[in-house]
Parts: structure tokens; sequence; C-alpha cells
């Protein structure tokens, strides 16, 4: 009976691409929410916080898709 390595390492491969996926989807909400003023002193206007929900709900759904496909293909 002869051990494939090659799952093994194809699942490393999977877990550093989600890795960067994070990463990426990190740096983008900080991009994103320095550009709308969310860590500016000033006041917050409903129109931003709407804004920023929209974008997190978008950065989630970027998450979980990369997780189904991490763990499906």
């Amino acid at each position: 009976m002869q051990i494939s390595l090659y799952n093994q390492g194809n699942m490393f491969e999977k877990f550093g691409i989600f890795a960067v996926i994070l990463f990426l989807v990190f740096l983008f909400f900080i991009v994103i929410s320095f550009g709308a003023g969310f860590f500016s002193k000033g006041k917050d206007s409903s129109e931003i916080k709407k804004y920023l929900k929209s974008v997190n709900i978008l950065l989630l759904f970027i998450i979980v898709v990369g997780a189904i496909l991490m763990l499906f293909l």
C-alpha cells in the first residue's frame, strides 16, 4: 500500500492560498476604512456607516466563498 504525499502537500497549498486571501481582504478593509474616514476623529455620518457595513458584508462573502472553494477543490 502506497501513501500519496500529494494530498498532504496540496492541503498545505490550499491553506496558504486561503491565508493570502484573508490577508488581502484585511488589507482591503484597512484601505477602504481609511478612505471612508472610519479611523478619523471627525463626525461619523450615517452614509459612511452604511457604506462600511456593505463593504464588511462583501468582505465576509469573499471569505466564505474562499473557504468553500478551499474545502471542495
